[in-house]
């Protein structure tokens, strides 16, 4: 699944309040008191029913899409839309390639760090500690780049499995011998860019080795970090100072651009977009707003 830039755009706020369960059931219930009310009093009592219905409609219309608490909650539900969407192409690809046996090491870690998160997720809920909604969030986040950094990996050797270095190394060999043993112009031309090729090959082989060695070593930090979060939950529920903790607990996990771009780039070729961090963050769910209304579901 390729997901679109377009998933930062706004939500339709204007098509969520319309289609919202509250407002289709008011819609219902004035339909119903419109036709009882044309029993006793005929059209006149339909018309007038409607019309008193279709001015609150309209002034609910222009007011309750604009409320931060309105737009708030949908933000939320897309982002979670987003968020699932990801995640469900991550392991679709990731199962394709047969990596999704929950017997795997890999697997169970993140089965196990799922239920850290909703174990910390209803702590939330209950108010029994000093974590945020946003916290979790961040925490959710990290597991989809857990699955992400796993699945570049995987696409990762299975390219290079596809032509190893020494096979690299061997053709480069063939093109150099052919080059020393050739005088024609035209073939030493195209000899000299096949050779010029497979160097490229194999230093990008070389680089790309690297850089997954250093991808896998943040993955495995991953659920070290959630469970302590975890445990500092659990053994500190109302600590002040828990969302600073876990701000900088995630921040321990962000690994250098550049790798974070090979990432986006090895799963761009099998034709998954996720968003880096720094994208992430940039089109995360929003704070929630003050407390001056509550929320509209």
């Amino acid at each position: 699944m390729k997901f679109a830039p377009g998933e930062r755009e706004e939500p339709p706020y204007i098509q969520e309040f319309l289609t919202s369960k509250w407002n289709v059931t008011a819609s219902l219930g004035a339909a119903a008191l419109a036709v009882l009310a044309s029993f006793p009093y005929g059209l006149p009592g339909f018309i007038f029913v409607g019309t008193a219905y279709a001015a609150v409609e309209g002034l609910a219309l222009l007011y309750v899409p604009g409320m931060s608490t309105f737009r708030y909650s949908v933000r939320r539900k897309y982002a979670a839309m987003r968020y699932q969407a990801q995640i469900d192409s991550l392991l679709k690809e990731l199962e394709s390639r047969g990596q999704c046996d929950p017997t795997s090491k890999r697997m169970r870690v993140y089965l196990q760090t799922l239920e850290r998160i909703d174990a910390l997720e209803r702590m939330v809920k209950a108010r029994t500690c000093a974590l945020s909604v946003e916290d979790i969030d961040r925490l959710k986040d990290v597991t989809r780049d857990y699955l992400a950094r796993w699945l570049a990996i995987v696409s990762a050797n299975e390219r290079q499995s596809q032509l190893s270095r020494k096979e690299i190394a061997d053709r480069l060999r063939s093109v150099e011998d052919q080059l020393a043993a050739t005088t024609d112009e035209r073939e030493r031309r195209q000899l000299l860019q096949a050779k010029k090729d497979y160097q490229r090959l194999l230093e990008s082989s070389s680089r790309l080795s690297s850089r997954m060695f250093a991808i896998e070593a943040a993955m495995v930090s991953m659920p070290d970090i959630i469970e302590e979060v975890f445990q500092q939950a659990v053994s500190m529920p109302m600590a002040s100072d828990a969302s600073a903790r876990l701000r900088e607990s995630v921040d321990r996990l962000a690994i250098e651009e550049n790798l974070e771009a090979d990432i986006s780039e090895e799963l761009d070729t099998i034709g998954v977009h996720v968003p880096s961090p720094a994208a992430a963050k940039a089109s995360a769910a929003p704070a929630a707003p003050r407390p001056v209304a509550q929320s509209v579901k």
